[in-house]
């Protein structure tokens, strides 16, 4: 004869985690449609500058000035792994160029590294990102000049 405890022990458990989620969900999700309440209407710079902080906007609206649409930076991160995908994502339509670790992406990548003016790099969420300008140097021998140089080559 088979008994049926296992299951009702399962049920039961299914059950207590129901009663715990159910609450902490409906309070998670009242909080934040109280957030989006009062950013209803608001400008984008608004928004972003509420869920950011003043600073970050402040900062990532300056480098959006200072690169052109049609030049690339370089982005990488400082503390906290992922946070460049915001930064990157902040400052689009721009190209960003990831130096990953353990190697670069082909050959032309050296070759490009030193051609590239602007430098970003990601700090952590809430803080704004550092900004660098480079001068930017003439290719090295035997490398092709970076495509985003145009009539400069």
């Amino acid at each position: 004869m088979r008994t049926r405890w296992p299951a009702r022990v399962v049920f039961v458990l299914v059950i207590a985690y129901l009663l715990i989620a159910i609450p902490v969900g409906l309070r998670n999700t009242y909080l934040r449609l109280r957030v989006a309440a009062k950013t209803a209407g608001a400008p984008l710079a608004e928004v972003r500058a509420h869920a950011f902080g003043r600073r970050y906007a402040a900062t990532i609206d300056a480098i959006r000035q200072a690169i052109p649409e049609n030049e690339p930076y370089l982005l990488s991160e400082l503390d906290e792994p992922g946070s460049l995908l915001w930064v990157r994502f902040d400052l689009l339509p721009r190209r960003a160029i990831v130096p990953r670790a353990g190697g670069s992406p082909g050959s032309d990548f050296d070759c490009w590294r030193d051609q590239v003016r602007f430098e970003v790099v990601a700090v952590g969420s809430g803080r704004p990102p550092l900004f660098r300008e480079h001068p930017v140097a003439p290719p090295p021998p035997g490398c092709p000049p970076a495509p985003w140089r145009g009539a400069q080559r």
